[in-house]
């Protein structure tokens, strides 16, 4: 199954996951599908790489299965990297959890692979098994985006780091994602950073802690 005008193609695709427990519990996380072509069978393959003890490799275990939702919305990327998407976001499709205004969504199937004892993450092929585009339109690329979506994906890795060096490095590079954010992004994207600072910045008070 093609996914090209889906808006999933080589590489890897920032998307939010959405994924249920086997409960009917949903969840969404901001992750990467990635995709390889086989030049063998002359098709692309997709992988996901989930993390240990996290919801969304729970659910995965649980389901065999996940959506990856197409989205350009700087401010559900970060709410999704902080569980903060509620049922109000979400719609469901033969009873498994979508994002409403995604631009398009693509149920999977998985397949575990392996697991990496060094990195801690989880290997998954993906096969589609259903295919839903809901708007097609061209865009610009827009660097405060890109910028955004970085510094959420960031921002997840520095909650589960324990080393006090990366985590040092780690807020460097989200200070420059930040200021990308504010010279090239739009009111949607620095509403996006907003939420990512105010969330941190809860983490660190002692009611965070």
């Amino acid at each position: 199954m093609e996914l090209k005008e889906a808006g999933i193609c080589e590489g890897i695709s920032e998307v939010i996951v959405t994924t249920r427990s086997w409960a009917g519990e949903p969840n969404a996380a901001p992750i990467g599908i990635i995709t390889i072509l086989n030049e063998d069978e002359n098709e692309n393959k997709h992988f996901v790489k989930l993390y240990e003890g996290t919801k969304t490799l729970s659910n995965v275990m649980e389901t065999n299965k996940l959506a990856a939702n197409v989205s350009d919305d700087a401010v559900l990327f970060v709410k999704a990297a902080f569980g903060n998407l509620n049922e109000a976001h979400l719609s469901l499709f033969s009873g498994f959890p979508v994002l409403n205004g995604a631009k398009s969504w693509i149920l999977f199937k998985s397949a575990f692979i392996e697991k990496n004892g060094e990195s801690g993450n989880f290997l998954f092929q993906l096969t589609p098994i259903a295919v839903k585009i809901n708007q097609n339109e061209v865009k610009a690329i827009n660097r405060g985006l890109n910028a955004v979506i970085e510094a959420a994906i960031i921002a997840t890795r520095y909650a589960i780091t324990k080393d006090k060096r990366e985590k040092e490095d780690m807020e460097k590079i989200m200070k420059l994602y930040a200021d990308i954010v504010e010279k090239c992004g739009g009111r949607r994207e620095k509403e996006a950073l907003k939420i990512l600072h105010e969330h941190r910045e809860r983490k660190r008070s002692p009611e965070g802690l």
